[in-house]
């Protein structure tokens, strides 16, 4: 039966993940091109972080860069670690030990065209998906508001929406 069914399902473009994240200093923006990681403290992480890509979005202390996302790189892996062993140079930090996810990250791409934010809020994570970021034109097209069962329901390949206690589950 399960052979019939391989889980779990490769995403579609429409359907891969991406965090958007803030790169908030030059520092921390250095890290992502050289060292090719990013860091998220765990007491301040959205409440999921899965995600296949990460996109950056620049704010006002970058220039000409600011208020928009122009660049991502996909996700190869996440750690949990303390401060101290990302930023072994700060080890008199306050949070020092604090845990923080490391996302590793593959090389980083230009976006075909850079979103911009038109209203200039304060961005912190955004969750979308890599058709949006492509599509995008200002940072209000990256919300998400799709049926949250809609990757479930083409799975299965059904039509209507999936009731717990129905024939269908």
């Amino acid at each position: 039966m399960w052979e019939e069914f391989p889980f779990p399902v490769a995403p579609t473009p429409e359907e891969e993940r991406v965090l958007v994240a803030i790169v908030p200093t030059l520092r921390d923006w250095h890290l992502i091109c050289q060292e090719h990681w990013y860091r998220i403290p765990l007491a301040r992480a959205p409440q999921s972080i899965a995600a296949e890509y990460l996109a950056f979005y620049h704010p006002k202390v970058f220039g000409e860069l600011r208020w928009r996302i122009a660049y991502y790189a996909p996700i190869l892996r996440y750690r949990v670690v303390r401060r101290h062993e990302l930023l072994p140079q700060e080890l008199d930090h306050p949070r020092a030990n604090a845990l923080y996810y490391k996302l590793e990250l593959g090389p980083l791409e230009a976006l075909p065209q850079p979103i911009i934010s038109r209203k200039l809020r304060r961005v912190t994570f955004i969750t979308t998906t890599l058709n949006r970021l492509f599509q995008a034109r200002e940072i209000n097209d990256l919300w998400l508001h799709e049926n949250s069962q809609a990757p479930l329901q083409r799975a299965f390949g059904a039509t209507s929406p999936i009731v717990p206690g129905s024939a269908g589950v």
